[in-house]
């Protein structure tokens, strides 16, 4: 009797099992988890370590466009906007240009109600004017004088259009004459009048006193949006079997940096800012000094090589050490940044390249971001700095906004990188991020 019992017992058991089981693997199999949506999506964008071969008037470009129409003063710093109309002056041809020891030559025309009508292009440090001239495909008859220049006032209430070439110290002018008709010039412009926003001219010292040598930037930027891309590394492997091509190279390890050592190179990569440099051993520094020749032979170097993006532009150039410096820019703003390596660098040797400085560290897709940060008035960023004891407001000769970059706090295996805009200073030569009244 006890046996069939245990016999009943188990079968109900099992039987429960099964049941158990069954409604066990609906629910496995029917189940449809709740997630919260959640933006994902990732946009791409161009790198600074692949890509195609670029022109040189891509690189080669202003960082700002100002117009001066009276009282009223309106820029931009939009590529499509610089860069749209300098297109436009191709095959222009230049009557007469003249270099000038003093700036009494600097005098646009004066409109018959009394104003004055002029455009200032901006660039971030002086350049030749060959190199204008060649990107511009201007036409002319004379031997172009050797001059370096970071600002051009164009004439455009003058019936043709007068460039004015101003250097860094302002106290040389060429002006040049041209065939345009002002009116044609004026014409194009009028076509990217939207991207113009209200800028603001100021002064620093006695050479940066009037609207044709004041320091132009956008008057109140307001907030501006903080970008966040994911980043990735280029093969230092790679990079050696380029630039050391068939040699043996030895490698040794101080600290933070590796040093690769061949017969006829040296390059050394720091892991903690991803700057490498390659020293060509068989080349010495030129005595040559050709700026505009000197940037073409970089520069077909980093294109024969790849090193550049179509968001770089020619930044600086030191006669000196015949060094031309590509910075990369994001949205029409230059990156600095106090912690990873920004730019590339080319030193031009006799024959050949000498040096060859590059990040390896480039952004591959932007990731969704909503944070922004509010800038300063720009009248307020040269009060601040006129008041602070340890600057010297006449050593400014640049203001603009740029990107700092810098890795997320919130730092992850996706290596996101954060660009932070602030005002930069161009102060005594040198490019410092503005901060609470002190340059650093």
């Amino acid at each position: 009797m006890i046996g069939v019992h245990r016999e009943t017992i188990k079968s109900i058991i099992l039987f429960v099992l099964v049941v158990s089981s069954a409604i066990l693997t609906y629910m496995v199999w029917s189940y449809q988890p709740e997630f919260s949506q959640i933006d994902t999506s990732i946009e791409s964008t161009s790198n600074t370590g692949q890509g195609e071969p670029l022109p040189f008037d891509s690189v080669m470009r202003a960082y700002q466009l100002i117009w001066v129409d009276g009282e009223n003063a309106r820029g931009t710093i939009e590529e499509e906007a610089v860069v749209g109309v300098r297109e436009f002056l191709d095959g222009t041809r230049i009557r007469d240009i003249n270099v000038y020891n003093n700036m009494n030559r600097l005098n646009p025309t004066v409109k018959e109600d009394g104003s004055e009508e002029f455009l200032i292009v901006d660039y971030p440090s002086e350049m030749p004017a060959k190199s204008l001239f060649q990107i511009l495909g201007f036409e002319y008859e004379e031997t172009l004088p050797d001059y370096k220049f970071d600002r051009i006032v164009v004439d455009i209430a003058s019936p043709q259009v007068v460039f004015y070439m101003l250097n860094e110290s302002l106290d040389r002018v060429a002006v040049a004459k041209t065939d345009i008709e002002s009116d044609y010039l004026l014409s194009i412009v009028n076509d990217y009048e939207g991207s113009f926003e209200d800028y603001t001219g100021i002064i620093t010292n006695q050479q940066t006193a009037n609207n044709k040598t004041a320091i132009y930037g956008p008057d109140a930027p307001g907030e501006v949006s903080v970008m966040r891309f994911l980043s990735t590394q280029i093969s230092i492997d790679n990079m050696n079997d380029i630039l050391f091509m068939e040699d043996d190279v030895s490698v040794s390890q101080n600290e933070n940096v590796y040093v690769y050592e061949a017969e006829n190179g040296l390059a050394t990569y720091n892991t903690d800012t991803y700057n490498y440099v390659y020293t060509n051993l068989n080349e010495s520094l030129s005595s040559e000094r050709d700026p505009h020749r000197t940037i073409q032979r970089s520069f077909n170097f980093l294109n024969s090589h790849i090193g550049l993006a179509p968001e770089h532009i020619l930044f600086d150039y030191e006669e000196e050490g015949n060094q031309s410096t590509y910075r990369y820019t994001l949205n029409g703003y230059a990156v600095f940044s106090d912690e990873i390596a920004t730019t590339v660098t080319t030193k031009y040797g006799s024959n050949a390249l000498f040096e060859y400085e590059r990040p390896l560290l480039y952004i591959n897709a932007q990731v969704p971001s909503e944070e922004a940060e509010e800038l300063a008035r720009l009248e307020d960023v040269r009060y601040e700095i006129a008041l602070n004891d340890e600057l010297d407001l006449q050593k400014v000769s640049k203001i603009t906004i740029g990107y700092n970059m810098r890795f997320s706090e919130e730092q992850t295996e996706l290596n996101l990188v954060n660009f932070t805009p602030e005002w930069y200073v161009k102060y005594d030569g040198e490019w410092l991020r503005y901060n609470e009244g002190g340059l650093h």
